[in-house]
């Protein structure tokens, strides 16, 4: 019986091998996704030329951002600076964007929209709003935490209390005990 469990357990072959079976699909099915994405975005870039153009010129602090942001933790990456900064981006460009679709859709039209300092104002106005989002809201998050953590304190040392009065301080006595 054990040799039989040997037999099939050869026959279905090492972990190895299995690894690399596993690797070389996903070689396979890991290229065409690149590939099929480059070839939607040059067909966009080039049937929506104003569009991605204004879009370039308005995101310039979010592919700085993006490309800036090397912050390494834990041995893993987190690029968070771009998401806020990104999306607040967006929002500042959405509506000058809309004008440009409903209005003139040409080349020219979308460098002059650009070149108004309104635009310009507001569109990375929104990106410096998201840089702040992004320094501010841990900081306030971290500071409301560390209160409720303050008030679980005081909680607990209140029913700490009330266990004391019930019960005796030889329940604080037993628990100091325990605690060594």
């Amino acid at each position: 019986m054990i040799g039989e469990k040997k037999e099939s357990e050869a026959g279905s072959g090492t972990l190895p091998e299995l690894r690399g079976t596993v690797r070389a699909k996903r070689s396979q099915v890991s290229f065409a996704g690149p590939a099929v994405s480059f070839l939607i975005l040059f067909l966009m870039f080039l049937l929506m030329l104003p569009t991605t153009v204004f879009l370039f010129l308005a995101m310039l602090p979010t592919l700085v951002s993006m490309f800036a942001d090397n912050r390494q933790e834990g041995g893993h990456k987190h690029k968070y600076k771009w998401l806020c900064i990104g999306g607040m981006n967006v929002a500042g460009a959405l509506p000058f964007l809309f004008g440009m679709w409903f209005g003139d859709n040409s080349l020219d039209a979308a460098v002059g929209l650009f070149m108004q300092p309104s635009t310009v104002i507001v569109a990375y106005g929104a990106a410096g709003i998201g840089w702040v989002f992004y320094r501010c809201i841990p900081l306030l998050v971290l500071h409301f935490l560390e209160l409720a953590d303050q008030r679980k304190v005081i909680t607990l040392k209140e029913r700490q209390k009330k266990l004391i009065e019930k019960w005796g301080a030889e329940i604080a006595a037993v628990s100091s005990e325990f605690k060594k």
